[in-house]
């Protein structure tokens, strides 16, 4: 863990490019020091179907969810929370000048339901290194 959903509106596509903004909120993830590399995930799914506010057609939002494992105290949650918000604050307001809402919430899980057993990233990571 962490991973992060980003589900944004469709119109988005035209002026931004997902793909950057997925790595550029993964190297955020990263500079918080909290993360491991092999728990990170990003991804991003537009919603094609919405109406924002009064249904003008130019507005957009951007939510990201990002789901971390239990056991971090609240205030580096909190600390994590807020680079990651101000690292996607500052890239789309460099490249997204209508209208948005961009919000993230930061969720503990549940350590009990959370199953996470199968993961060989984090061995194929370090025999990369070598």
């Amino acid at each position: 863990m962490p991973h992060m959903t980003v589900e944004y509106s469709a119109n988005l596509d035209a002026s931004i490019d997902m793909q950057a903004f997925c790595g550029m909120v993964r190297d955020a993830m990263v500079d918080t020091g909290i993360f491991p590399l092999g728990g990170i995930r990003v991804r991003a799914f537009p919603c094609h179907t919405y109406v924002i506010a009064d249904g003008d057609p130019s507005f957009a939002y951007l939510n990201m969810i990002c789901r971390v494992g239990a056991g971090r105290d609240e205030d580096v949650r909190l600390a994590a929370a807020e680079a990651i918000y101000a690292a996607a604050e500052i890239w789309l307001k460099e490249r997204f000048d209508a209208p948005m809402a961009l919000s993230l919430d930061l969720a503990e899980l549940d350590p009990v339901t959370s199953l996470k057993r199968f993961n060989t990233l984090h061995a194929a990571l370090k025999a990369k290194a070598v």
